[in-house]
């Protein structure tokens, strides 16, 4: 099997090629595409980070779960802890928003819903509260 390195990793598909037999040439359970900063997101093991195309982790595998949106302009990755609660992150791996929701949904004109204490908001980047949403249901 030949080996890639993440430098490779150009498209979501890329470690399912014919040559490798269907296997992931690599260790990464889950590679994506390289957004246009030209980081992607990683994961092993239930853990995930992010790399740059050259490979190097930007972001440790550290998270449970990494929802990477730069691709709306956004500085903000949606980021999920170890202990299953939502915050954000930037690319240098800073908390721009505390892990304190239990469910957060990616920012789209700079606004975002989230859900604390069974509450939902509507918050902004920098986590004001903008106003609280009634209704809503956490899909599951």
């Amino acid at each position: 099997m030949k080996q890639i390195e993440p430098k490779d990793v150009v498209e979501s598909f890329t470690f399912y090629r014919d040559e490798n037999d269907g296997k992931e040439p690599t260790e990464w359970n889950q590679v994506t595409m390289f957004n246009k900063l030209g980081f992607g997101v990683i994961g092993i093991d239930g853990n995930c980070g992010a790399i740059n195309q050259e490979g190097k982790i930007i972001i440790p595998l550290t998270y449970s779960n990494l929802i990477d949106f730069a691709e709306l302009e956004s500085t903000h990755i949606l980021a999920c802890d170890q202990n299953d609660k939502w915050g954000y992150i930037n690319w240098k791996n800073e908390i721009l928003i505390p892990f304190i929701f239990s469910y957060a949904s990616v920012f789209q004109d700079g606004l975002a819903t989230v859900c604390k204490d069974g509450k939902y908001f509507i918050i902004d980047t920098q986590n004001e509260i903008l106003k609280q949403v009634d209704g809503l249901k956490k899909l599951k």
